[in-house]
């Protein structure tokens, strides 16, 4: 062989073997982890970072919560992408609401917020889940717990004017004060008049109008209304408190809850109570008095307008020591004339 022919085979040997290693190289090198980051740039991501949750429309019924679930998107663009909420009563186990909501296309790898709504009834508490589903798969899942429902203020009871609290939360000595009292402003040998005055603060920051206000005069033990009353408010600025004043006329030596009711467009937005001890016990908001010895058939009878005839007749107030006919503030003369009259047809049915 000559020396070309020689210098021929060896050139063509280092070129084979330049491939050979070239080929080696790929063959053992691994592109698993340059395929794994290809592929997660070429798919995208969304991860659950938050969820947040706030009281939106407030019923005498439900209560319905807004539910923000923060997203955040990563790589390649991501669709098909669906938030779903189920709301759980705690107590029950039972699911009051589930709602979902499809997210638009996640193509700007930042956080987006998507917001939806679950309604529950306005009592118990609630175990909120959420979960994201990419495809129909779930990827991501989420819950709180939300508690004191029942303590959302509806949007009709929702008013900053509320019955004044004397001594403020610290307590203090006026503390136990109330925010109605009562004057006895006169007095027959019958009945009383009693001039009640209620306080009404505005702790909020706007003028509040359209207000009125009922205080009613209730026998303790019958829980009946001997007189009610009601007056109208003007508006009220922030800040600032009304006293508006009723008057009540009562039968005498009885002991009443005096009741203030607040109306707002025919709703009621607040309560309060206070006493009026107009007889020999010493009735308090948080008792009862046990010895009027009152019945409530009397008030039941329906001849309150006859009130004003029995106590012009004498005779018909001389009962017995039991107080039967007196029962009843100021309606035991209209019980005993009922019973005359019982008496007299029972007694022609007989002849």
């Amino acid at each position: 062989m000559n020396r070309e022919s020689i210098l021929a085979v060896a050139t063509l040997a280092v070129v084979i073997g330049a491939f050979t290693t070239l080929a080696l190289a790929g063959a053992v090198s691994d592109p698993g982890e340059s395929e794994t980051a290809a592929d997660v740039e070429r798919t995208g991501h969304a991860s659950l970072t938050e969820l947040t949750i706030s009281a939106d429309e407030i019923t005498g019924g439900t209560a319905t919560l807004v539910v923000d679930t923060h997203l955040e998107h990563r790589g390649a663009p991501v669709a098909n992408v669906t938030v779903v909420h189920r709301a759980t009563d705690t107590r029950t186990g039972l699911v009051e609401d589930t709602t979902e909501r499809d997210v638009e296309t996640l193509d700007d790898e930042s956080e987006v917020v998507v917001s939806e709504t679950v309604t529950v009834p306005r009592e118990s508490s609630y175990e909120i889940e959420t979960f994201v589903y990419r495809d129909g798969t779930r990827t991501e899942s989420a819950s709180h717990t939300v508690e004191g429902v029942d303590a959302l203020t509806p949007a009709y009871a929702d008013t900053n004017v509320e019955f004044h609290r004397f001594g403020g939360d610290s307590g203090g000595s006026l503390a136990d004060v109330p925010a109605i009292s009562y004057a006895i402003a006169s007095t027959t040998d019958e009945t009383a008049t009693l001039e009640v005055d209620s306080y009404l603060t505005n702790t909020g920051d706007d003028t509040e109008s359209d207000f009125e206000l009922e205080v009613s005069a209730r026998q303790a033990d019958s829980n009946v209304v001997a007189d009610s009353a009601t007056v109208g408010l003007s508006a009220i600025e922030p800040g600032k408190t009304a006293s508006p004043t009723v008057d009540l006329e009562v039968p005498q030596e009885y002991d009443y809850y005096l009741d203030a009711v607040l109306w707002r467009d025919g709703t009621i937005v607040g309560t309060n109570r206070a006493v009026a001890n107009l007889g020999p016990g010493s009735l308090s908001v948080d008792e009862t008095s046990s010895d009027s010895g009152l019945e409530v058939s009397d008030f039941s009878s329906g001849a309150a307008s006859d009130a004003g005839d029995g106590a012009a007749d004498g005779n018909d107030r001389d009962t017995d020591d039991d107080g039967s006919a007196d029962g009843t503030p100021g309606f035991g003369v209209v019980a005993a004339a009922a019973a005359l009259l019982v008496t007299g047809a029972l007694a022609r049915r007989f002849q």
